[in-house]
């Protein structure tokens, strides 16, 4: 468990207040339909090897599958530990025995993430910063330890 902060009020833990810190600074990115296609613009400009993955891609079906997994990294941190976790059919999906992703993607797509945050949540701070990076490092920590993993 993270450690306590205890200000006058309920005794929350640093990770569950990054989280709430990172969903609200998510509720309001989304309020600007752009976001998505400024994260994708963001993207392919630091992972241009990504992009031919996206040739023939609806992006409005594919935002709409991106606005799910960034909800799913948010909430992945408060799951219980084992198998199936929410984030287990995306990373089959991603795993090396289907879309191929890389492990070197997601530093980049975390990247992108974040510079795309910054772009778009108009309450930004260092501190949103730190709570995203916090926040999407154990799913993404899982995507890539899935990359290897046989089909279920």
């Amino acid at each position: 468990m993270g450690r306590s902060l205890a200000l006058g009020g309920p005794v929350v833990s640093r990770d569950s207040a990054a989280r709430d810190m990172a969903s609200a600074s998510y509720q309001r990115c989304c309020e600007n339909p752009a976001f998505f296609e400024a994260f994708y613009r963001n993207f392919f400009t630091v992972c241009p090897e990504a992009a031919p993955r996206f040739a023939n891609t609806d992006f409005e079906r594919q935002s709409k599958l991106l606005r799910h997994a960034f909800g799913l990294l948010l909430i992945f941190p408060k799951q219980p530990e084992g198998e199936p976790t929410l984030l287990t059919r995306v990373a089959g999906r991603h795993s090396r025995s289907d879309l191929n992703v890389p492990p070197s993607f997601y530093p980049p797509f975390v990247d992108s993430l974040i510079a795309t945050v910054k772009q778009y949540d108009p309450a930004w701070t260092p501190e949103v910063e730190d709570a995203w990076r916090r926040t999407v490092a154990k799913g993404v920590a899982y995507m890539v330890s899935r990359y290897e993993a046989q089909p279920r």
